[in-house]
């Protein structure tokens, strides 16, 4: 683990880019065509393991064919693409460094200025170069503790497209770190460096802006509609990748329960539940889009190519990717809660860091209410055997509106909860098992069917 550097390149030929020397944090590095070379640098000397990779967009073939036919066969293998990108960029750079290949928008001459061999056409998004970049990042840069973006090179589109992504990959990054264990939220390091044109000599001073987005604790609501377009082709289109969709929505459904279980402050029942799969659902995720990639055309008029794509619903797939991070992070979860066995103590530890985690403080203090109820109940003594119904131990008739009562306490609805003291004093929880269906009932949908009964009687 450790740095990872990201620039767009505006142009493969590199001479016409001038030798500069970067001043960063007072020292100084060079010269250098690119700064991401002078931030590796830089880096290396502190120590840190550093990864260059150099986003060239498919726009980018104008500087390696000279015809359409010569484009479309570097388009359509996009690895031999990135070997030749890389091939003519080492012939100035004299760094390590990687070539990732980005999608292409907007139209652009083939040939010489004063000698077209034709024009190149991408019917593409912003979108587009975004979701695919989002969905790169979380396969190449997810052992990275820092990131850093050099926005000054590359066209504007393109520009926006990472920065577009890098906003989810952030919030993505937060949830993954904290299932990793390694720190949680706020040890993944964004950063943008940017740098002025030389007005005078050729050195400038490199500066560095941290980059915030906070993750939200929220499930997103997918539909499963990765393709936004709505003509016949991309009907057929949606049939295709339906498959994969469907394994996807099954994942969702399961991170659902165990959201709703956090959420809605149920804790119990992520004893019963299926851990969802995150690292399943981005693999679906990028064989879709693989799929949807595939299906690209390339058509000839004349001596233009144009490469056309279908759409992807880009807050479909930033929700897909947010919800594997949070998939992540609630199998987690429910690893440790599963571990306490049931036990009150145990289960309260581990909530209690959940719930600061994710700024639910009112979860907890309902929940250790609750608790203290239970232990105030079996301190006085009141054990009525091995095990017993919570509104036996507590003294109450029952729940009026059981399903109103389940979210008002925690989850632990008297009727349905029972209760086991140990040897140490402390007390294991379950439900009965033939009231579970009717509790997943609840907590797959929370919402409430009346006002009344809020409280115990």
């Amino acid at each position: 683990m450790g740095a990872r550097i990201i620039q767009v390149l505006g142009r493969l030929n590199l001479t016409n880019y001038s030798d500069l020397v970067f001043s960063i944090d007072g020292k100084r590095f060079g010269p250098y065509k690119l700064v991401a070379l002078a931030l590796a640098e830089n880096l290396r000397e502190m120590g840190v393991e550093c990864a260059v990779t150099l986003l060239v967009p498919e726009s980018l073939v104008t500087s390696l064919a000279n015809s359409p036919e010569e484009a479309e066969e570097l388009l359509r293998n996009k690895e031999r693409y990135a070997e030749q990108a890389a091939r003519q960029l080492r012939e100035v750079i004299a760094a390590d460094f990687e070539v990732k290949v980005i999608q292409g928008l907007g139209s652009y001459k083939l040939g010489k200025k004063d000698d077209p061999k034709g024009n190149l056409e991408f019917e593409n998004s912003i979108g587009n170069i975004s979701s695919y970049v989002l969905v790169e990042l979380t396969e190449i840069s997810d052992r990275d503790e820092k990131l850093i973006f050099c926005s000054s090179t590359g066209h504007n589109a393109y520009l926006m497209a990472v920065q577009m992504a890098l906003s989810v990959y952030r919030a993505y990054r937060a949830f993954v770190d904290q299932a990793s264990g390694d720190g949680g939220q706020g040890e993944f390091v964004l950063k943008t460096a940017f740098h002025p044109d030389p007005s005078v000599g050729n050195e400038v001073t490199v500066e560095l802006e941290p980059t915030h987005h906070r993750a939200f604790f929220d499930l997103p609501e997918l539909r499963g509609q990765l393709v936004a377009d709505q003509n016949d082709r991309a009907i057929e289109l949606r049939k295709g990748v339906h498959g994969l969709v469907e394994e996807m929505m099954g994942e969702w459904n399961k991170a659902r329960l165990a959201f709703n279980a956090v959420r809605y402050n149920a804790p119990l029942v992520l004893n019963y539940l299926e851990e969802p799969d995150g690292r399943k659902m981005l693999r679906l995720l990028r064989e879709a889009m693989e799929v949807i990639e595939e299906a690209r055309s390339f058509v000839v008029e004349g001596s233009t190519l144009r490469l056309r794509r279908f759409r992807v619903d880009r807050s479909e797939v930033s929700g897909w990717v947010i919800t594997a991070a949070l998939s992540m992070y609630l199998s987690k979860v429910m690893e440790s809660v599963k571990s306490t066995g049931g036990r009150l103590g145990r289960i309260l530890e581990v909530m209690k860091r959940v719930y600061r985690d994710q700024r639910l403080g009112l979860n907890s203090y309902v929940l250790e209410y609750e608790a203290d109820q239970i232990y105030k109940a079996i301190k006085e003594g009141r054990v009525l055997g091995e095990k017993s119904l919570l509104k036996d131990l507590l003294q109450l008739k029952g729940s009026g509106d059981k399903k109103r009562n389940f979210f008002a306490h925690a989850g632990l609805i008297a009727d349905y909860t029972y209760v086991r003291r140990t040897e140490d004093g402390d007390v294991v929880l379950e439900y009965d098992a033939d009231r579970l269906k009717e509790i997943m009932s609840w907590v797959r949908d929370p919402t409430p069917r009346c006002a009344r009964g809020a409280t115990r009687t």
